[in-house]
């Protein structure tokens, strides 16, 4: 009788294989049993070293599910668990798997093959490096940046065609009202509070430096930081100083604050232009009237100018496609410029747009976030170059196809992600 038991237990565990169907972009992954049939994809309206991790020959490691082989550290009990990655299994290269669509997440599907592409992040999450530094105090109780961690280590795994993020989407739901629901979201915003979330996630104390040997902007840096730091923060998170000047006395003030990507605006009314005019356009003088001078002790006229004070390894730029139409301001009605923008694949030379000159201000690119159709009815897809391949590959929710580099550039170009280069 019992081998009769384990038998039929056998045979019915094997008729539960897993779901192979591509299913609507738009919709809820529905039960292995829905026999409704897709006609395509629909759009959506929708301390480490970092040195030694970003070294060029070191591909990021292929992550493993051996629980047998856990790593020395203390795992958190969320790593013990079973995810419903609810994946399609499919021989495919490392990093080439795709996002199931959860209704309108391709917004943050987008974002995810982008940092997915990372190399820095991929290795920090898939050699379990990040368990040292989960915090448990933040009000996220380091469960995003578990769930990313995991969500990375299935993309990197090279044995599903997709997978369902459903996790990760749950516990973000649970801590920001807007990605909980099915409504269309904007990824630029998604990645901005994400960015913060794994900051506060995974952040060890360092030793706080002599304040009296630091200059403004380390200063600044450091009352920011107030000696937490994280991997996110030391590669993505840059620097801006502003200085205000009186237009009569010429007395000027200057504050710093922290950016994790620079929002640009575009030129006006121009249906082409290049990166390079939007960093000017962002570095412009602005006029500020009305300043209280502190030495005029009036109110002054005076001049805003933003200078980088300190570059991410990471460069994140967003571009300010959306803006209130004027002519329908009361019904706070958003239109978007399609503007065609101009930007390097390799060698986008920073130095002239920061103060300082560090060694590496020489960047490549190797994602960007795309963003096609309007407010509202559109649809977020994602260009990364595999850091393993070497080649530019379009991640459209969970279809991955190759692509030539000169597709990379197109008016869908919403965020771009640049890293820093060696030169020698």
């Amino acid at each position: 009788m019992e081998c009769e038991r384990k038998r039929k237990l056998a045979e019915a565990r094997s008729k539960r294989k897993p779901y192979e169907k591509e299913e609507d972009g738009d919709a809820y992954m529905g039960s292995p049993t829905d026999s409704t049939e897709s006609a395509g994809l629909n759009r959506s309206q929708s301390t480490p070293n970092i040195a030694k991790l970003s070294s060029d020959e070191d591909e990021p490691p292929t992550p493993t599910f051996d629980r047998s082989t856990k790593p020395s550290k203390v795992v958190p009990p969320s790593e013990l668990r079973h995810r419903d990655f609810q994946p399609v299994w499919g021989d495919v290269g490392r990093g080439l798997t795709g996002l199931k669509n959860l209704g309108n997440t391709c917004y943050m599907n987008s974002i995810i093959q982008c940092l997915n592409n990372t190399a820095i992040l991929v290795a920090y999450f898939c050699n379990g490096q990040y368990l040292e530094h989960v915090n448990r105090s933040h009000s996220t109780r380091g469960a995003i940046a578990e769930e990313l961690a995991a969500v990375v280590r299935a993309l990197w795994s090279g044995q599903y065609r997709f997978i369902a993020t459903k996790d990760l989407r749950s516990e973000v739901g649970k801590h920001q009202r807007a990605f909980r629901g099915t409504e269309q979201q904007d990824s630029h915003e998604f990645l901005t509070i994400l960015m913060d979330w794994l900051h506060l996630d995974l952040q060890f104390t360092i030793k706080p430096p002599h304040k009296e040997s630091l200059g403004a902007s380390e200063l600044a840096w450091h009352e920011y930081t107030k000696s937490k730091e994280s991997l996110v923060l030391r590669l993505f998170y840059g620097q801006i100083r502003s200085t205000v000047r009186c237009s009569v006395c010429r007395a000027s003030s200057a504050t710093y604050d922290s950016f994790s990507n620079l929002s640009l605006e575009l030129p006006a009314h121009a249906s082409r232009c290049t990166l390079a005019d939007c960093l000017k356009l962002y570095l412009n003088d602005e006029m500020v009237p009305g300043w209280n001078c502190p030495n005029c002790k009036e109110k002054r006229d005076a001049a805003k100018k933003l200078d980088i004070s300190r570059l991410p390894p990471v460069l994140v730029i967003h571009f300010k496609r959306f803006y209130v139409d004027p002519k329908e301001y009361m019904c706070n009605a958003y239109r978007k410029k399609q503007t065609y923008i101009d930007f390097p694949l390799e060698d986008l030379d920073m130095r002239q747009f920061s103060l300082q000159c560090p060694e590496n201000q020489i960047y490549n690119l190797y994602a960007v976030s795309n963003h096609y159709g309007s407010m509202e009815g559109g649809h977020y897809t994602a260009y990364c170059k595999s850091s393993v391949y070497g080649k530019w590959y379009k991640f459209d929710d969970h279809l991955v196809t190759e692509i030539p580099a000169s597709e990379v550039r197109s008016s869908a170009a919403y965020i771009l992600f640049y890293s820093a280069c060696s030169r020698s």
